[in-house]
């Protein structure tokens, strides 16, 4: 990921332009000094609301999928689930160790997090760039660590943050790769070997992970080809064998990839792509939505930085940075939308080493006001991402445990919310629940299924069930989350509004409980 950097770096050792400002070099002491500062400062970032936050949807299922056994998380739970089992059976080893609760759900992602910044400037230095790359990706790991939707994910136990450090190395090592043909230095098994490593762990953390390799392969490709000369069979060789150890790497998940695609494709999945949900993919390598148009002018002059001096990456990091989102953009207007912000989380580094590199091609007075107001705005941004709300499962369902009676009658759709039922409500600490219209996951049935293949919608038949399942009860409480788009028709609703009146409504943020009465 600084080999985003070391591109521009790169230049100084190929001497083009010698009249531009060579900085002095940084001391071992002063540069790992403001490394150990820059990486303590991410970690402080990171922490706030870490253990105050519920856990949200997403999050309880990895709390599932971490307790499967081994054996049935790598064998039918892809059958149903939408991701690769990698991530899953990192955080059943991880919570093996330090636990099940929030804090050390997540804090394996701000281990991630605060590393991939650690990794920024130690990249350049261990890489022999040079002083001005040093000072670059410093600066970007300060941008890293103040970028709000770093935090965010951080922050979450899911594999974002994870993958934004194997992406970030992946794309350091596909860069290096290309300067080891402008600048031999004897290192091109190291390059090879770590870009296959990294973009292999990388498509492991996410399907979506092929995307971040076709626009690494593609960039490196067309630097090759733009831009340098020599002999073409040792860069061919070189960039075949890195793509034919990426794709060993990954290959034990192809054949769950093509079960899920296969399933994937009979979902009526919920989301609806627009071309302009692209910018949303922005906000997330920049930060903000209050980033957008400052990073973006910045990071503009980073590239031309690379225009001017370093061609071959000006190419590479053009392609890495947009390709992966115009093409899952083009996957998803074309066949299937699945195209998500968060994403394109691992994008974000190179996005942070970009906008560094344009700042230091500012003219020197400007360089510091600069920096002074992207810091003002990620301080800005990262403030309303503490004060802002997500799911809250943890008191929602508490307040159920606490106001429910016995002979209660709780109901929930859809079925997924046996997740944070499973995670907050252990057995027999509150009411039982009864999910519709079947326990997770309710494989096979013959009606639509939204958001993967273990969560059906409700169906007219399920008014039936409901009506049979309330006989008896005075109080009957439903829990749902997205009624919109797991029973559009509002059957439940209607079929317990047609007996019991209204009485109480529990909004969790996304998560909803209604207490109905007899009259």
């Amino acid at each position: 990921m600084s080999a985003k950097l070391a591109n521009p770096s790169a230049v100084a050792g190929l001497g083009a332009d010698r009249s531009v400002d060579r900085p002095a070099p940084l001391t071992a002491a002063r540069f790992w000094t403001l490394c150990a500062l820059v990486t303590l400062f991410a970690l402080a970032l990171r922490l706030p609301t870490l253990a105050s936050r519920s856990l949200w949807l997403d999050e309880t299922y990895s709390a599932w999928f971490a307790a499967v056994p081994l054996h049935e998380l790598w064998t039918s739970v892809p059958l149903y689930e939408t991701h690769p089992p990698f991530y899953y059976t990192l955080l059943k080893g991880w919570t093996a160790l330090f636990g099940t609760g929030e804090v050390a759900m997540r804090s394996m992602s701000v281990l991630a997090s605060v590393l991939t910044v650690f990794l920024l400037p130690v990249c350049a230095r261990q890489a022999r760039l040079g002083a001005r790359a040093e000072r670059v990706a410093l600066l970007a790991a300060l941008f890293l660590a103040a970028n709000a939707y770093s935090i965010n994910f951080a922050q979450q136990a899911r594999p974002y943050g994870i993958q934004a450090l194997s992406g970030s190395l992946a794309v350091f090592f596909s860069a290096m790769l290309v300067l080891e043909f402008l600048r031999p230095s004897g290192r091109l098994r190291t390059w090879v070997v770590g870009l296959a490593l990294s973009t292999g762990v990388t498509m492991w953390l996410h399907n979506t992970g092929v995307f971040a390799a076709f626009g690494i392969w593609t960039g490196m490709v067309a630097a090759l080809l733009l831009c340098t000369s020599g002999p073409r069979r040792t860069q061919v060789l070189a960039v075949g064998l890195a793509g034919i150890g990426a794709l060993l790497v990954w290959s034990p998940f192809v054949p769950m990839l093509m079960k899920q695609s296969a399933a994937m494709a009979k979902l009526s999945y919920w989301i609806h792509f627009k071309p302009s949900n692209t910018i949303a993919a922005w906000s997330v390598i920049s930060g903000a939505p209050i980033m957008h148009y400052p990073v973006a002018l910045l990071v503009l002059a980073g590239f031309a930085w690379l225009w001017k001096h370093a061609r071959a990456h000006f190419w590479h990091l053009g392609c890495v940075l947009a390709l992966p989102i115009l093409a899952l953009a083009a996957y998803s207007f074309l066949l299937k939308p699945v195209f998500l912000s968060r994403l394109f989380e691992w994008l974000a580094p190179l996005g942070m080493v970009l906008l560094a590199l344009g700042i230091h091609a500012l003219r020197p007075r400007w360089r510091l006001p600069a920096v002074a107001v992207i810091l003002a705005l990620s301080a800005y941004a990262v403030a309303n991402f503490y004060r802002s709300q997500t799911e809250n499962w943890r008191e929602t369902l508490a307040q159920l445990k606490q106001e429910s009676r016995p002979g209660d009658l709780v109901l929930a759709f859809p079925n997924e919310i046996q997740m944070p039922v499973a995670y907050y409500m252990k057995p027999g600490t509150g009411p039982a629940v009864t999910y519709l219209p079947g326990p997770f996951p309710a494989l096979g049935l013959e009606r639509t299924y939204t958001g993967n293949s273990g969560a059906p919608n409700i169906a007219p038949e399920d008014a039936a069930r409901v009506r049979a399942l309330a006989e008896g009860h005075r109080r009957v409480w439903l829990v749902e989350r997205l009624a919109n788009l797991y029973d559009p028709d509002d059957i439940v609703m209607k079929e317990l509004g047609s007996r019991y009146r209204l009485v109480k409504k529990i909004d969790g943020i996304g998560a909803v409980i209604r207490l109905y009465e007899l009259p």
